[in-house]
């Protein structure tokens, strides 16, 4: 069983289609690495994998089960195994980092303060913040803000973890400690989907690299062959330009 499927496809916003027809599937354990040209559709697909954005056509199926957006129960049970991190870290700012991380299980899950309270330190901890529990987002770097927002999303304790490019809103200096963080996370074994710019990360860390560009997938392979000998024209282009930067 796959944990992600998603089956022929499409988004359109009104006129515009985003992708059509799009395949893609992720096994467990994976670490699939999305890159490609702004504009090409790459975080409005992650965006559908979670249900921010519903398909027009076509199926997603998340651990063998259905995205229904008519069976609202169900919908739930999916996508709370499934965290997302964002480009922007979207902290509240009238809470502390801990109360920040705490706040979806005990919300959402019902769970219990002292466990949630409990687990939000460990996962502070584990992203390299145990000294920042009582600090508000206000006094937090941009790395150290997306390092709690990696927590948060870790607190849900999900099977899937998506992220549309977690770096691009960072200083270049900050960039390399929350990418130590999702290295970390793919070598224990976690199942992700990764939207980023980072080609040393795709590179070094992706099992398996897709290239989009408007709305298809031009090219998929190993990091090793994506990197060293790509196939298609498109890409040869893309990655001459980025990988020159």
């Amino acid at each position: 069983m796959y944990m992600i499927e998603a089956i022929d496809i499409t988004k359109k916003f009104n006129d515009l289609t985003v992708f059509e027809n799009l395949n893609v599937k992720v096994s467990k354990g994976e670490v699939l690495v999305i890159i490609g040209p702004s504009g090409s559709g790459k975080s409005t697909f992650l965006r559908c994998l979670n249900h921010l954005e519903t398909i027009n056509e076509g199926k997603i199926i998340i651990e063998g089960e259905e995205l229904d957006g008519k069976n609202k129960t169900l919908l739930r049970k999916i996508t709370t195994k499934m965290g997302m991190v964002f480009q922007n870290f979207n902290l509240f700012p009238h809470m502390t980092a801990l109360e920040n991380v705490m706040e979806a299980p005990i919300t959402v899950k019902k769970e219990n303060k002292e466990e949630a309270k409990a687990r939000a330190e460990m996962l502070l901890k584990k992203v390299g913040l145990g000294d920042k529990i009582d600090y508000y987002p206000s006094k937090l770097s941009g790395g150290q803000k997306q390092r709690v927002a990696i927590a948060r999303a870790l607190a849900m304790q999900p099977d899937i973890m998506l992220f549309d490019e977690p770096t691009s809103a960072l200083d270049p200096e900050l960039v390399g400690e929350v990418l130590n963080v999702m290295k970390e996370l793919a070598s224990e074994g976690m199942t992700m989907v990764v939207v980023t710019h980072e080609m040393s990360f795709a590179r070094d860390v992706a099992d398996r690299v897709i290239f989009m560009d408007g709305g298809k997938i031009v090219e998929e392979n190993t990091p090793e062959e994506m990197f060293t000998n790509p196939k298609e024209e498109r890409t040869k282009e893309f990655l001459k330009k980025v990988l020159s930067k």
